[in-house]
């Protein structure tokens, strides 16, 4: 399994259009490195999350063909939201131990304790590997093999068949997507690494989640549920609602779920796989993302093409 994470759009903004799913084309045409809008929990308070007239925009099929294409080939979730009313670091942190001591982005530097998922999978017994270094910041983690700061080795690791049984892919700045970086190299970052799985030999057993960390700024028309709250009374949980496709010969095809999920039901599907228990009652209690998959199918891997950028 791998949780691969891009960074900063919304579901409107990315997939307003797509056939049978719950988008709406609002504002103008994104271009393709965009001014980067308020993103902010504050900002996340706002209707449609939306602080700036910047982020009232969306793409269209033609601007990004390659996650379209992956969308329609495999499965699309269009009711999957953040897991913080805010911006990326507290969303990680969701992403790696369902915690998050902060609302908004830090500060400073921080450290923090256990439990996470990899501390779940080591004592199974299972493989695990962060390509990227988020986690670092767990001081029980520190200076472990399984973290690296080259993003470009899970290439290298696809091809020869050495993916652990769950990695964590959060891009780095330059191929996440984040305005005012380029989108198109995002999606031919995508390409690089879903093809690199998809030709591997560890295809046949494999799901990758990919999805974005926050929304950005951008205008989304669907108000998250509120699961949770901060100290202040505001919405902690959920955060905006972003796109999340699921590829695997397993995905079922052409198929857009309508459940409700969020970043902890990709916890939950681990933990739901591997037989882990649960972190704490967040994660125990989020959606497993099963209805994503037909396991009695095994469909062939897709051509992607990188396209030049502009």
């Amino acid at each position: 399994m791998v949780i691969f994470i891009q960074e900063n759009h919304s579901f409107d903004a990315m997939f307003a259009g797509f056939p049978g799913a719950d988008g709406v084309a609002h504002g103008s045409l994104c271009k393709d490195k965009p001014p980067d809008p308020n993103h902010s929990h504050a900002a996340a308070l706002l209707p449609f999350g939306l602080a700036e007239l910047a982020g009232d925009c969306h793409y269209t099929e033609a601007q990004i063909p390659n996650y379209w294409k992956v969308a329609r080939a495999f499965t699309l979730c269009d009711n999957y939201f953040t897991e913080v009313r805010g911006p990326s670091v507290p969303n990680y942190f969701m992403l790696t131990s369902a915690q998050s001591p902060i609302i908004d982005a830090p500060s400073r530097p921080l450290t923090l304790d256990g439990p996470t998922m990899p501390d779940r999978l080591m004592e199974k017994g299972l493989t695990w590997k962060d390509y990227g270094g988020e986690f670092l910041v767990y001081r029980a983690l520190r200076g472990r093999p399984e973290i690296t700061t080259n993003q470009q080795q899970i290439i290298a690791d696809a091809q020869a068949g050495k993916l652990p049984n769950v990695s964590w892919l959060i891009s780095g700045f330059d191929i996440s997507g984040h305005p005012p970086a380029s989108l198109c190299a995002a999606e031919n970052w995508m390409v690089r690494v879903l093809s690199a799985i998809m030709r591997g030999p560890q295809w046949g057993s494999t799901a990758v989640f990919l999805s974005w960390d926050d929304w950005g700024g951008f205008y989304d028309h669907v108000t998250p549920p509120v699961l949770e709250k901060w100290s202040d009374g505001t919405p902690f949980r959920l955060g905006q609602r972003v796109p999340c496709t699921v590829a695997s010969p397993y995905a079922k095809p052409g198929y857009v779920s309508h459940r409700q999920y969020s970043h902890l039901s990709l916890l939950k599907f681990v933990e739901t796989i591997f037989g882990l228990k649960p972190l704490n009652e967040r994660d125990a209690n989020a959606g497993d993302m099963l209805d994503c998959f037909d396991f009695a199918q095994a469909r062939p891997a897709i051509e992607l093409r990188e396209r030049p950028c502009g």
